[in-house]
C-alpha cells in the first residue's frame, strides 16, 4: 500500500463513497459492506477494527488492500491518523529540502523517518550523502563513513549480489546481502537510460518491512527530482567552495591571511596545482538537469573541485607536480559534451589560487575562440595554447577599439603581407600561402616544399620573389615574428570579424 497521494481517513457507513484517495476505517461487518461495491478502476484501502472469519478471504485479493486490526475503531483511528500526518509532514519536508537544502538534508530527512542508515551514492558508489548512526555493523557502510567511497572490491561484492536477483538492473531491488546479513533496500534512479545515483537503505538483520520499502521509494522520488531538477538554483555543490571560488574569480579575496584561513576550512581546496576548466552550455530548448550533468563531469575529474560560477560548470583539476599531464576519458568526456551541446575549455595550470581570476578570464575565452579557430568542426574541447595568439589579437582589439576609436586590426600588420595578397589576387600568385607555409615549419625549405608538393628550387624561387616584395631578407627574426602574427591577425579578422583585410586596407589607403 502507498500512502503518496492520499488525501486523508473517513470512517465507513453504507453510504461512504469509495475512492482510492482516501483510507476507511469501519466494523468488520461495514468493511465486507464496502468490499461488495468496490469500484472496478482503482484500488481501494479497507481497514477493520475488529477480526472476522469472514474476511480472511480478502486479504489476498488484488482489487482491494484489506488489512484487519484488534483494536477498537477509535483507538485505531487515531493511530492511523497519526501514522498519515506524520507520513505528510515528512514527505512536505522532503519537498521543501528538494528545493532549497540539498541532498545531504534530504538524506537526515530520510532517516528522521526510517530510523535506519540512508545513503546516496553516485554511479561510482562514492557516497554523495548518508546518515549512518554509529555503532550499526554493515561492513559496506563502515566503509562508506570512513573512505566516502567503496573500494574495488566492495563494489565487486555488492555488484555480484545483484546479479543473483532475477531482475539485477531493476529500479527497485531488495535483498538480504551474504556480506553482512542486512536487509538492503535500493532505489535506482535513471536519466535517459543511464544510471544517475542509488538510494540505499538498510535494516539490521534480515527480515523484510513493506512500510521502510515504501518510505525508500518516496523518498527516491525526491532523491530522482533533486538529482533532474532544470532550476539553476539548486547545484549539487558545495556553497562553501562555490562561494570561494567567486571571491578568487572577482578579485574579493587577495589578502593572503585570509585566503589562507579560508582554504584550511575547505580541505578539498588544497592542492599543489590546478588546472582550470570550464564548461558552458549553449542555448537549448531541452532543459539541462544540472546536477546529473555534474555527477557525471565528477566521474571523468575524480580528484577535483567542481562547483558552478555563472551558468558555467568550473573545474579545479588537481595536479602532482608541473609537468605532470591533465589525464581524462576524452571518449567519455566528448559523449557527454555532445548530449549537452555544451563546450569545454582546459586553462592554463598555476601554483597560486590568487591566479585564478586571469586564468578563468582567459580559459572562459578559450571556448568562444575555440569554437570559431578549431580545425575539426565536431571538437568540443579546447585548450588555451591553442587559441592563446588569438586571445592575444583579441586583448588588442578592445585597446585598438579604446585607443583608436576604431574596429580596424590591419593597423597591426605588417603592410608587407598586405602587398603580397593584393600580388597574389592580381597575378594568380600562391606566394601568401608560401610564406605562411615556411614561417609556419620554422624557415624549413625541404619540409615547406613537401608539403606543397613542389621541387626546392621552385620554393627558392618564390622565396626570393617575396623578399623582393617585401625589401627585405627573411633571415630576419623579428621580421618573421611580425609576419607571423600578421597572418594570424588576418585570420582572426576573417574568421572571427568576418572581415576581408584587403577591403579594409583599401578604406584605410582611400
Amino acid at each position: 500500500m502507498r500512502l503518496e497521494g492520499l488525501e486523508g481517513i473517513l470512517l465507513l457507513d453504507e453510504d461512504t463513497e469509495l475512492s482510492a484517495k482516501y483510507l476507511y476505517i469501519g466494523s468488520p461487518e461495514s468493511v465486507l459492506e464496502a468490499y461488495k461495491r468496490l469500484p472496478d478502476e482503482s484500488i481501494v484501502t479497507l481497514m477493520s477494527a475488529g477480526d472476522s472469519e469472514e474476511l480472511n478471504p480478502l486479504l489476498n485479493q488484488k482489487n482491494a488492500n484489506v488489512f484487519v486490526f484488534s483494536l477498537p475503531l477509535i483507538p485505531l483511528y487515531n493511530k492511523v491518523q497519526q501514522a498519515l500526518n506524520g507520513y505528510i509532514r515528512w514527505t512536505n519536508e522532503l519537498l521543501e529540502t528538494h528545493s532549497e537544502k540539498g541532498l545531504q538534508k534530504l538524506a537526515e530527512k530520510g532517516y528522521e523517518m526510517l530510523n535506519n542508515p540512508v545513503v546516496i551514492l553516485n554511479m561510482g558508489f562514492k557516497m554523495l550523502a548518508g546518515c549512518v548512526p554509529e555503532g550499526f555493523k554493515d561492513v559496506f557502510l563502515q566503509e562508506l563513513v570512513k573512505n566516502g567511497f567503496l573500494s574495488y572490491e566492495s563494489v565487486c561484492a555488492l555488484v555480484e549480489e545483484e546479479m543473483r536477483l532475477p531482475n539485477p538492473y531493476a529500479p527497485q531491488l531488495e535483498y538480504v546481502s551474504l556480506c553482512t546479513g542486512n536487509r538492503t533496500i535500493i532505489r535506482r534512479i535513471y536519466y535517459n537510460g543511464n544510471l544517475v545515483a542509488r538510494v540505499v537503505v538498510t535494516l539490521p538483520g534480515p527480515d523484510a518491512e513493506e512500510y521502510y520499502s515504501c518510505l525508500a521509494t518516496d523518498l527516491a522520488q525526491y532523491v530522482q527530482r533533486y538529482f533532474l531538477s532544470t532550476t539553476t538554483s539548486r547545484y549539487m555543490v558545495n556553497s562553501e567552495i562555490a562561494a570561494f571560488v567567486a571571491d578568487l574569480i572577482e578579485r574579493r579575496l587577495m589578502d593572503r591571511e585570509e585566503l589562507e584561513h579560508r582554504q584550511r576550512l575547505i580541505p578539498a581546496m588544497t592542492f599543489k596545482y590546478y588546472h582550470t576548466l570550464v564548461v558552458s552550455f549553449e542555448e537549448r530548448e531541452k532543459a539541462i538537469p544540472w546536477n546529473y550533468a555534474i555527477s557525471q563531469i565528477e566521474q571523468i575529474f575524480p580528484q577535483s573541485c567542481i562547483t558552478v560560477y555563472k551558468n558555467d560548470i568550473i573545474i579545479l583539476a588537481k595536479k602532482t607536480s608541473h609537468n605532470a599531464k591533465l589525464e581524462f576519458d576524452r571518449e567519455k568526456l566528448m559523449e557527454i559534451l555532445r548530449f549537452y551541446d555544451a563546450y569545454m575549455a582546459i586553462g592554463n595550470y598555476s601554483k597560486w589560487l590568487t591566479s585564478l581570476h586571469p586564468i578563468y578570464v582567459q580559459t572562459k575565452a578559450t571556448v568562444r575562440l575555440g569554437k570559431v579557430f578549431r580545425t575539426n568542426p565536431d571538437e568540443r574541447i579546447f585548450y588555451y595554447e591553442e587559441v592563446s595568439i588569438y586571445h592575444a589579437i583579441d586583448l588588442c582589439a578592445d585597446a585598438v577599439h579604446n585607443d583608436y576609436h576604431s574596429g580596424n586590426l590591419i593597423y597591426l600588420c605588417h603592410p608587407a603581407l598586405i602587398t603580397i595578397e593584393r600580388y597574389d589576387k592580381k597575378y594568380g600568385t600562391d606566394l601568401t600561402e608560401t610564406l605562411y607555409l615556411y614561417l609556419n615549419n620554422n624557415c624549413n625549405t625541404a619540409k615547406t616544399a613537401k608539403l606543397m608538393y613542389i621541387h626546392r628550387n621552385t620554393l627558392y624561387y618564390k622565396i626570393k620573389k617575396i623578399e623582393e616584395l617585401i625589401g627585405q631578407s627573411l633571415e630576419n627574426g623579428l621580421l618573421r615574428e611580425r609576419l607571423l602574427f600578421s597572418f594570424h591577425v588576418i585570420e582572426y579578422e576573417e574568421k572571427y570579424r568576418q572581415e576581408d583585410p584587403l577591403v579594409l586596407k583599401r578604406f584605410l589607403d582611400d
